[in-house]
């Protein structure tokens, strides 16, 4: 029940699949029709014929038009890309075996609305001129669409290939190659808006659905054996992987590829009528027999009936009820992105209405919040810098208008903390003490401190780029400065981790910022400097109230980060913002962490963003880059060169891998060689480990979000509910008609939790996944826990296992050494600490980085975590890659810009296209 997406590299060979002998049909061949306005265009109706769509494959527009280009003698001409959707099983069955063809004709309908939405959002092409190439949205597209009703291993599968033909109108009227990397791009996206389409297209049938994960669902009142029954090829698939070692959940989408190429079968000749026979057989030994198939869709029909006699009534609530889900799809993706493509707030509202809306009324109700100003058309452009329809909302264009405006309101209203003369004398001061140490200042370094003492605004920056100095030289002296003068230094931080270590450093009280914004205290007469590092990290919800906070409390605030580094995992770019509207900014430019001069060469080369440079300089000297085609494999090599490393040098190596799942697996690889060597104990206690699952606010408060099994822990206590922070709450049963789950407290008591009345702003929810722990692993906490003096992020190293196998003592830094119970709930927030994600790494230095960078990885591998990554190692960056050149081409065009919400000029699409006509224009006046 997936959506797949394949480019077609023959003509002649897709000519002839597409409409080969189909089991299903009633001639033979498959059922097909033309889809998009494209095809109305050149005149295209009813079924696909077989020789224009032979013609339109090979780019044959008409007699007198044919895509492509001539190279060695040859025309080449790339066919198109096959799109296909494929029904749940449930719906095969009952469509194919029971025989209500009402489900195929809902099948079809799906399609094609999906299809008309890929067609309006994603259709475009790329125009060269006056030697530059720019990429333009056509909204129009050429579709041979066929029909197929089994799969390889001859289940009942209902699925459709959609051919989407290599041709597309510009807005001139001329016919161009499409530019289809939004396809792949939005592949997972596409196969979830089908399904939201097929499951309402099945509800208004009359029948009961039965919701799973990413808008998945079945038909209700199928049994699962019937269901597996029939499910062959998905079945051969998870043999071939449980040969690799592999679950389908812990495979990669490379590896599952794979997998399922391997296990393809060649087609079977196979008449009709012995397959429904053969089908039905079947069915009748799975406890599917013809009676309760005849009853299920009697029973549909029947519903179908009393919907049919309630529909008038229900328009009201229907159109109330899309209203609602696009509110909560935009809240859920406006936590996240400043601006969201406009098919990503498809998919998230039909998500959140699964079976109960279609996306017209969606699309209805988008332009309804769009009159009522909750949502604003946004240009968003993806990791390329393509430019796709988008959204914002009025929550996140308020957010940034605050943070702009308190910052401006800051300027020249401040008493400066020292004097220029004073100034000068204490930078003298402090630069004397540090030559002492045996360390050097540099200008930059002098003018920022004098620059920041001095100021006279509020909102003062530090820019500073990785490896600057800029705690131990310029933080470290305006702190003491101000606390001279009589302010009270406070240093905030976005992790607890980076909140503890500025704290040290500077010797002043320090605090995380969402902990400090909860609770800033009362306003007082004393004067106040909030320093807060890693600002990049700032969401522009959280600096809006941040500098709100500050303003009512008549505090300073320097603000401490780098824009090249990663941002906020929530919307806005704040640090990046603030700078560009012109808030007073210091800047460190000289780079003084890493030791070797190849190295620090590449992070300055990444900084620039040439990719080319910074891997040469790894090349002479600054590390190295190694080339394996296999993620596998490659993760066997990195964990070989792991292990080989002394216990010290292992100390001191980060090993960075960008994606969670990749985290994990490579952290299984290491772990297994470590084991091997002999470097991790023999004795293992088997536990399991709360993992965040990262909801959003407004996911937190809808049922459909929790799973059974689930954990739910909240940061406060609700004593009238019977609710401690201290407690961990497992989700036994999840009503999502009435949003109510029932939660069970680690003594067996159970209570009903209204997410939406009360505490899902405060909850966090945890899946349980498996760990093991041996002496010699190297460990770390993932919550913050001030009672046991616990930091997210906190190293540590097992030196224990108890005789039971029940308890584990773990070292931590400062030689403190603490007893884990893993079946206490605040101690199996643990996890092993020897892969990082790059969001984890920044902020820390290592002597060596092992970074794995798959060339396919788009959304992880951009120019900030290359810089990131780079930057963490004083002596050496090793890259592990599948392709060098891929990986050097995707970082060139990956920026890793954050969107705002605010809109500027000129980078509207509608502004692009005046653009582009004012320019037609003035070329046509030269003329």
């Amino acid at each position: 029940m997936v959506a797949t997406i394949s480019g077609l590299r023959n003509a002649a060979q897709a000519s002839a699949y597409y409409d080969a002998d189909d089991y299903y049909s009633e001639d033979g061949h498959a059922p097909s029709v033309w889809l998009g306005k494209g095809a109305v265009e050149l005149g295209l109706a009813s079924a696909v014929d077989s020789e224009r769509f032979t013609r339109l494959l090979h780019g044959q527009i008409n007699k007198d038009q044919r895509l492509g280009t001539s190279q060695d003698g040859e025309w080449v001409h790339r066919p198109g890309w096959d799109v296909t959707f494929s029904a749940p099983k449930s719906v095969s069955i009952m469509a194919l075996v029971a025989g209500d063809r009402r489900l195929i004709g809902a099948h079809d309908e799906a399609v094609r609305r999906t299809m008309a939405l890929a067609e309006q959002h994603l259709a475009a092409t790329r125009i060269r001129e006056d030697g530059e190439v720019r990429r333009e949205v056509t909204q129009n597209l050429v579709i041979a669409s066929f029909r197929h009703g089994t799969s390889r291993a001859l289940d009942p599968q209902l699925h459709s290939h959609n051919v989407i033909l290599n041709m597309t109108q510009d807005q001139d009227s001329q016919w161009r190659s499409l530019e289809p990397r939004a396809f792949y791009q939005l592949q997972k996206q596409l196969g979830a808006l089908y399904r939201q389409e097929l499951a309402h297209e099945v509800t208004e049938l009359g029948y009961g659905i039965t919701k799973g994960k990413d808008s998945s669902f079945e038909i209700a009142g199928l049994s699962p054996e019937s269901l597996e029954r029939f499910s062959q090829r998905a079945q051969a698939i998870e043999a071939q992987l449980a040969k690799r070692g592999k679950s389908r959940a812990q495979a990669s989408a490379a590896e599952k590829q794979t997998v399922a190429l391997e296990t393809r079968l060649a087609k079977e000749a196979v008449s009709q009528a012995d397959l429904v026979k053969t089908w039905r057989g079947a069915a009748d030994s799975a406890g599917l027999t013809e009676e309760k198939r005849r009853q299920l869709v009697a029973e549909a029909q029947g519903r179908l009936a009393a919907q049919s006699a309630q529909k008038s009534s229900n328009a009201f609530g229907r159109e109330l009820l899309a209203d609602q889900v696009v509110a909560q799809g935009a809240a859920m993706l406006g936590e996240r992105n400043s601006v969201f493509a406009t098919t990503a707030l498809h998919e998230a509202a039909g998500r959140f209405a699964l079976g109960a809306v279609s996306q017209a009324e969606i699309a209805d109700a988008i332009t309804r919040a769009e009159t009522a100003g909750g949502l604003e058309r946004r240009t968003y452009l993806d990791y390329r810098g393509a430019a796709f329809d988008g959204m914002t909302t009025a929550t996140n264009i308020a957010n940034e208008r605050t943070l702009l405006r308190l910052e401006e309101d800051g300027r020249q209203k401040a008493v400066p903390i020292l004097s220029p003369l004073e100034a000068g004398k204490t930078v003298a001061q402090a630069e004397q003490s540090s030559a002492l140490k045996g360390h050097a200042w540099n200008e930059e370094q002098r003018a920022a401190t004098a620059q920041i003492l001095t100021s006279t605004s509020q909102i003062v920056g530090l820019q500073g780029y990785a490896g600057t100095a800029k705690t131990s030289t310029v933080l470290a002296t305006v702190a003491k400065s101000a606390e001279a003068q009589g302010y009270r230094v406070t240093a905030l931080a976005p992790t607890a981790s980076a909140a503890q270590v500025l704290g040290n450093a500077l010797d002043s009280r320090a605090d995380t910022l969402a902990r400090h914004l909860l609770a800033p205290g009362r306003p007082s007469s004393q004067r106040q400097l909030w320093i807060v590092d890693e600002a990049s990290l700032v969401s522009a919800k959280d600096m809006a109230k941040l500098l709100s906070t500050a303003q009512s409390h008549r505090a300073r605030v320097l603000l401490v980060g780098d824009i090249k580094q990663l941002g906020s995992i929530e919307a806005g770019a704040a640090f990046e913002q603030l700078q560009e509207a012109g808030m007073e900014t210091a800047k460190l430019k000289t780079i003084l962490r890493q030791t070797n001069e190849h190295t620090k060469a590449a992070v300055e080369a990444s900084l620039e963003g040439n990719a080319k440079k910074a891997l040469e300089a790894l090349d002479r000297g600054g590390g190295r880059v190694v080339e394996i085609a296999s993620r596998e494999a490659r993760f066997v090599q990195i964990a070989e060169d792991y292990a080989a490393l002394s216990t010290e040098e292992r100390q001191k190596t980060l090993v960075i891998e960008p994606s969670r799942e990749g985290r994990d697996g490579l952290t299984q690889d290491i772990r297994k060689k470590l084991i091997e060597r002999g470097q991790l104990g023999a004795e293992a206690l088997n536990a399991t480990k709360f993992v965040s699952k990262d909801l959003t606010k407004a996911e937190a408060k809808r049922a459909e979000s929790y799973e059974l099994g689930d954990i739910v822990r909240f940061a406060k206590d609700y004593a009238d509910k019977g609710i401690s922070r201290h407690g961990a709450y497992r989700v036994i049963q999840a009503n999502e008609a009435k949003n109510v789950l029932m939660l069970q407290d680690e003594r067996g008591r159970e209570l009903a939790w209204h997410p939406r009345q009360w505490g899902a702003a405060q909850a966090q929810v945890y899946r349980e996944e498996a760990l093991e722990l041996r002496v010699g692993d190297r460990v770390q906490f993932t919550r913050n826990d001030k009672a046991a003096k616990r930091v997210n992020g906190q190293l540590g190293d097992v030196i224990g296992i108890g005789p039971d196998r029940s308890l584990a003592r773990v070292k931590l830094q400062g030689n403190r050494i603490e007893t884990i119970s893993l079946e206490r709930a605040r101690d199996r927030h643990l996890s092993h600490a020897y892969v990082s994600t790059a969001f984890a790494a920044q902020g820390r230095t290592a002597d060596r980085v092992f970074a794995n960078a798959e060339s396919s990885a788009t959304h992880l591998l951009e120019q900030k975590s290359f810089y990131v990554a780079l930057s963490r190692a004083k002596a050496e960056s090793v890259l592990y890659t599948d392709d060098r050149s891929k990986m050097q081409v995707g970082l060139q065009e990956r920026s890793g810009m954050a969107a705002r919400a605010l809109k500027e000029r000129g980078t509207d699409m509608q502004d692009g296209k005046q653009k582009a006509q004012e320019k037609a224009q003035d070329a046509s006046l030269t003329l």
